[in-house]
């Protein structure tokens, strides 16, 4: 499993949308052989079309710190996405990150972070993502518990996977990444026949809370491009997150 096979899968999965989207690719910063190239999927205006962007940050290759020696660099590839739909569609947040440090480890992370409170909206979007992780709990690496970001009280899934995988965990640990994803290609197609989305209180409430979350994500984002230190400046990361939510 690489880059390439990590995105030719999310690609394949939301092939239906991604081929009424206009598509952006450039590299956003290279040193050497170390590259990283954003692609982003954009929608061309229909007011209808649910999503609005999905973004992507690919490193095909890098030096990145070792999770467990800050003084040493792993060869690396990773892909890092994010799933936005349009400001009536009060969908979850789909957030991936695949980051694969060569022949030692893979750190990945998932979750569909919920837009609103409202019990009825988690039992319909937060416990299949429950679901999803607690078929996986027993995974050599799964930490105890659920690692969830600095987020407030009720704005995340409860389901999130979060991990750092011996690499012989791949054959388990990629199908459980792509289980996130088909589960919200799956919401996505279903958001018609779900009258909870067309709950004015609902897509109020996701107004508000998607701009919370996309705020938070974008000031995280330095600290990941901070991982890439051969690539790495402030104005960076600050410009990356603009790219990616």
């Amino acid at each position: 499993m690489n880059v390439k096979d990590v995105m030719q899968r999310i690609c394949d999965i939301f092939s239906p949308y991604f081929q009424q989207m206009q598509k952006e690719e450039f590299v956003f910063a290279e040193n050497g052989r170390e590259r990283l190239r954003i692609e982003i999927f954009r929608s061309k205006g229909d007011k209808k079309f649910p999503l609005t962007k999905a973004a992507f940050m690919i490193l095909d290759y890098g030096l990145v710190w070792n999770k467990d020696d800050k003084t040493a660099l792993d060869e690396n590839e990773l892909v890092a996405g994010s799933f936005i739909t349009q400001e009536d569609l009060p969908l979850p947040i789909l957030a991936v990150e695949a980051s694969m440090h060569i022949n030692k480890y893979d750190h990945i992370n998932s979750d569909l972070f919920p837009i609103s409170r409202d019990q009825r909206y988690r039992d319909l979007f937060c416990t299949p993502v429950q679901a999803i992780c607690k078929k996986y709990e027993n995974l050599p690496g799964v930490p105890p518990g659920v690692i969830t970001p600095n987020l407030p009280e009720g704005f995340t899934s409860g389901g999130m996977m979060s991990g750092d995988f011996d690499i012989s965990l791949r054959p388990e640990n990629f199908p459980w990444l792509f289980e996130y994803v088909e589960l919200y290609k799956g919401f996505l197609d279903d958001r018609d026949s779900l009258p909870l989305l067309k709950d004015p209180a609902i897509i109020e409430e996701g107004k508000q809370t998607r701009e919370m979350f996309l705020a938070n994500f974008r000031s995280a984002t330095p600290k990941i491009l901070a991982d890439i230190p051969n690539i790495n400046t402030p104005e960076r990361g600050e410009e990356l997150g603009k790219h990616l939510f």
